[in-house]
């Protein structure tokens, strides 16, 4: 009886040092396949910053345009007041220009303010991805550590029953 207790704790913590090992190896796959250097994390952030920062600019711009094609008499007065002359036929052109092209600015300026968005987003989550390697890597260290120690008291653990079983067969002998 007390040597099938034994076996059973042995291998239940043999089984134990196994299944940390296999979970060990998986997590060094995922962690090979997500880990990048400080260095390229934050040469990515940063190119994206700066087209972020542009593709911003460029939304800025064309909402600004569109704002100012609301008004499209102020337009005209201040060509005219710059020296230039409009037939009333060139008024009434450039009068409907202005008035299709406002929804066009202002659509493009919604269009670029959301791929700044959708940039911001990405650099969030590429900091997120690489928080989580650096405590995927915290956590592989922790359990080789764990299992390092498990093996030792595996091995301390069989050593004692084997010196227990011979205390028992040398008081069996005599």
């Amino acid at each position: 009886m007390h040597t099938k207790i034994d076996e059973e704790l042995r291998q239940y913590k043999l089984y134990k040092i196994q299944e940390t090992e296999s979970k060990l190896r998986r997590f060094k796959k995922v962690y090979k396949k997500i880990k990048e250097h400080v260095f390229i994390k934050l040469s990515k952030n940063i190119s994206s910053n700066i087209i972020k920062f542009s593709v911003y600019i460029i939304g800025i711009s064309f909402l600004l345009i569109g704002l100012v094609s609301f008004f499209p008499n102020e337009i005209l007065t201040f060509l005219e007041s710059n020296g230039n002359l409009f037939s009333s036929e060139e008024k009434e052109a450039f009068t409907n220009l202005i008035n299709i092209s406002k929804y066009f600015f202002l659509s493009l300026s919604i269009l670029f303010s959301f791929v700044g968005y959708l940039l911001k987003l990405n650099n969030q989550k590429r900091s997120y991805i690489y928080d989580l390697s650096i405590l995927l890597e915290e956590v592989m260290d922790y359990m080789e550590n764990s299992v390092t120690e498990d093996k030792k008291k595996y091995e301390y653990f069989v050593d004692s029953i084997a010196e227990k079983d011979k205390i028992i067969r040398k008081a069996q002998n005599q």
